[in-house]
């Protein structure tokens, strides 16, 4: 009996190492069809609590990777999913925890929606006080009413499609916490409104 069980331990264990094992590794290079010298860089601000436990909802407690910070690649696990990087400054590693049911895109395309070769934060001008003061409120993470959509996108990040499935909507929502939200309200793509509510209402 005891042989038997061993027999089934050995054969699931050896099922699911053949799966995980199979699956096609994501790599950076070619997502983004690096050339030499290129940089790899977040896209948007990527928040934390854990830095090797990342949240691909992008929770916003804790603190945050900037957008625009430079960072390099270091692996893909299939099972269970993750994407591991380290910010080329600091040294510091971090790992993301993806689900496909969360962002309804596969790793591959979320990687490329997370990570760019450009400074994202070189498409805000700072012509006007505007700006400057939009562009002061990225670098810390905030959204205020009178952001653009870009604004938005590159303090929260893209809105997980769980939530909201289709950008052009007139409301986003984000995770504030696990258990709280953030609605940001758009009128003519500009933020208008900014509610925080719980889950548990």
């Amino acid at each position: 009996m005891f042989s038997r069980i061993q027999m089934l331990f050995s054969a699931v264990f050896a099922t699911v190492v053949l799966v995980s094992g199979c699956a096609d590794p994501v790599v950076f290079s070619e997502v983004f069809q690096l050339q030499k010298g290129q940089e790899i860089r977040t896209r948007y601000n990527i928040w934390y609590d854990d830095p090797q436990n990342i949240s691909c909802l992008n929770i916003q407690q804790g603190g945050f990777i900037p957008a625009g910070t430079v960072i390099e690649p270091l692996a893909t696990d299939s099972f269970p999913e993750k994407i591991h990087f380290k910010v080329k400054k600091t040294g510091k590693t971090f790992a993301i925890r993806f689900k496909e049911a969360y962002r309804l895109c596969t790793m591959r395309d979320y990687i490329a929606s997370t990570f760019t070769t450009e400074d994202p934060l070189k498409n805000i001008p700072e012509k006007s006080e505007r700006d400057k003061k939009v562009k002061q409120r990225i670098v810390r993470g905030e959204v205020v009413p009178g952001m653009t959509r870009n604004e938005v996108e590159l303090a929260y990040g893209p809105p997980p499609a769980v939530r909201t499935p289709d950008k052009r909507n007139e409301t986003w929502i984000y995770w504030r916490t696990p258990d709280s939200q953030i609605r940001v309200i758009f009128r003519d793509d500009v933020v208008r409104n900014i509610l925080v509510f719980s889950d548990n209402l």
